[in-house]
């Protein structure tokens, strides 16, 4: 049974989230971490880990429709590219921390010395474990509905998406017009605990700094020093173009 305080909790969110559900015990279980019920001595209570692997084929099938139908001239290939960032656990984090989802989350004491309300899988997967709660409460239909809002709120630039996994190509094939030298990716700092780190990466070509990335791994710093470059440079548009 859920306390009076934590039903006031959920229906604080669903209100922030502009959703009903009927069934607050499935929202209760999406938000709640492994750690939580390990140390309440409740291990066979259910946690987010099932929701959650139910929110991300959710999540994958709202987010190729939205796709599908919004760029109707994108071929396969540019689709695939935009769906892996905009179900990524990086962007999930985004959003999480835009819907305010850590104030809710049940975590386990140690959980939350260790900072578990800002780390990246924790709010990702539960992002994806509340998808799968509104599926399982309101069905398909209104998940998608919600999806597609937030997907719209969040003001994305899809051919910037599009660029990000390119920049990094579009980089070198500059570079090797000008010599045989190519792009050196450096991380200049580590910022954070170490748990939750975040990277500053530095790109540069003949000792000349191109372009500063960051992000909370080393691949994806460079990724976005890469594209910081390609934007000076002006070897790509920065505009949506539909």
């Amino acid at each position: 049974m859920l306390s009076a305080a934590r039903k006031n909790q959920l229906l604080e969110l669903m209100q922030c989230l502009n959703i009903k559900l009927t069934d607050e015990i499935i929202l209760d279980e999406a938000l709640t971490h492994p750690s939580y019920n390990f140390e309440s001595n409740r291990e066979d209570a259910p946690d987010y880990e099932r929701l959650e692997f139910l929110g991300d084929s959710v999540l994958r099938l709202a987010v190729s429709n939205y796709l599908f139908d919004k760029y109707k001239n994108y071929p396969e290939g540019k689709l695939t590219k935009i769906r892996s960032y905009l179900v990524s656990d990086d962007f999930l984090f985004k959003i999480a921390l835009k819907l305010q989802i850590k104030k809710y989350l049940n975590l386990g004491i140690h959980e939350e010395k260790n900072g578990g309300r800002e780390k990246e899988s924790i709010l990702a997967c539960s992002m994806e474990a509340i998808l799968g709660a509104i599926f399982k409460n309101c069905g398909f239909n209104y998940v998608q509905e919600f999806i597609y809002k937030i997907y719209n709120d969040m003001s994305i630039n899809f051919e910037e998406i599009l660029s990000l996994y390119n920049s990094k190509e579009i980089l070198q094939q500059y570079t090797q017009g000008l010599g045989k030298d190519l792009p050196v990716y450096r991380v200049i700092e580590e910022k954070g605990l170490e748990h939750n780190k975040i990277y500053v990466v530095n790109v540069s070509y003949r000792g000349e700094e191109l372009g500063v990335g960051t992000a909370r791994t080393k691949k994806e710093a460079e990724k976005n020093a890469a594209l910081s470059a390609v934007k000076r440079l002006n070897l790509i548009c920065g505009e949506e173009n539909e």
